[in-house]
Formats: structure tokens, sequence, C-alpha cells
């Protein structure tokens, strides 16, 4: 019965958004009373925040599932930005709440999408972190990073094609190395220093 209701939640939230979405229709379209799904959640807002929670984890999910053991650190993290970006365009609840925001400004909605977005900025800052574990990425603050990769690529995919047209993977990846990775990448001179520091400190 659990898996009919968030079932149903799933299909209620992708078509009416979080304000449209009533407890009766999740009830109609699961099949069950209402008083059935109290059972299992005891609120809207309840049902909603673990949707939320199973999309968050679809996010690294996706994230992971780009990953190719073997590949280039950067190559994996550019693929990995672009997952995320498909991920979140695709999403039906996500791409819901989003035009439920624009157009009502929703505060569960924007909440939801908050959500989402600090998972994603999560997730690449340890990422990050694990870059600079391994000796790739220069040290910088990962948090701040992430926030710009993420903004980037964000108004790269959303307002660009707009202006000029349609984007390849090959535009995004040669974008990404050629603003993102010099800046990123450690070098061999910087790891030597860095190495000639840590042995004074």
């Amino acid at each position: 019965m659990r898996d009919r209701i968030e079932d149903a939640a799933k299909r209620a939230f992708s078509e009416f958004g979080y304000k449209g979405t009533t407890m009766d229709q999740i009830a109609r379209l699961a099949g069950v009373s209402k008083g059935a799904i109290y059972l299992h959640f005891p609120s809207k807002e309840a049902l909603f925040q673990h949707m939320l929670g199973e999309i968050i984890q679809q996010v690294r999910e996706a994230f992971e599932s780009s990953q190719r053991e073997g590949d280039d650190y950067f190559h994996n993290l550019e693929r990995g930005l672009r997952t995320l970006m498909q991920f979140r365009g695709d999403h039906a609840i996500v791409s819901k709440l989003a035009q439920e925001v624009r157009q009502f400004g929703t505060e569960q909605a924007r909440e939801g999408l908050a959500a989402i977005e600090r998972a994603i900025l999560d997730y690449l800052a340890r990422y990050l972190s694990r870059g600079m574990e391994l000796g790739v990425v220069r040290p910088c603050r990962a948090d701040l990073v992430a926030f710009v990769l993420f903004r980037a690529y964000t108004a790269v995919l959303r307002d660009f094609p707009s202006v000029g047209g349609h984007l390849a993977e090959d535009d995004l990846y040669h974008l990404f190395t050629g603003v993102f990775v010099d800046g990123l990448r450690l070098r061999a001179d910087e790891e030597q220093g860095q190495a000639r520091g840590n042995e004074w400190g």
C-alpha cells in the first residue's frame, strides 16, 4: 500500500505541483482511502518531504552513474555536471516545482527546489574535495567552486541556446576545460611546492 501511495504522490506532484496536489487526489490515484495515507504519512508536507528525499538520492545516483572508472578526473566531473543538469531538467517533479515557483511563487515548492540544489552543491563540493585529496585539484574552497560551476552550467544550458543555438557535448567540454580546468588543476610545480611546504610543516 505504501508503494501505491508513493507512486500516486509522484504522479500528483508531477502533474499538479505542490500547491495543486491534495491528499484526496493522491488517495484517488492510489485507490485507497485518505485515512490509509495518514497511516503512513501524517500530512501532505511529510509526503512531499519524503518525495524530496527520494529525488536527492536519485541526484547522487545520477552523478555516480555518469562516472567512468579509469577516466580523467575532470572528464568525470564535467560529465557529472551535464548529467545533473539533464536530471534536473528531465525530472517531472523538479520541472513542475520550477514552473510553480515561476508562476505562483509557492514557498514549499521554492524550498523543495532549494533542498535539491543544496544536495547537488554538496555532492559537487565533496567531489572537488576528493580531487584535492587525490592531488589533482589545487587547494580551494570546494563549496564556493561547486556553486560557481553549478551556476555557470545552469546559465549556459538554460540561456545560451536562445542566443547561440545548439550546444554539443564537445562544446560544453571545451568550455569547461578552457574556463575551469586550467584554474582547478593542480600543476606539477604547485604539487612540488605543496610537498615542500608539507615537509617544512
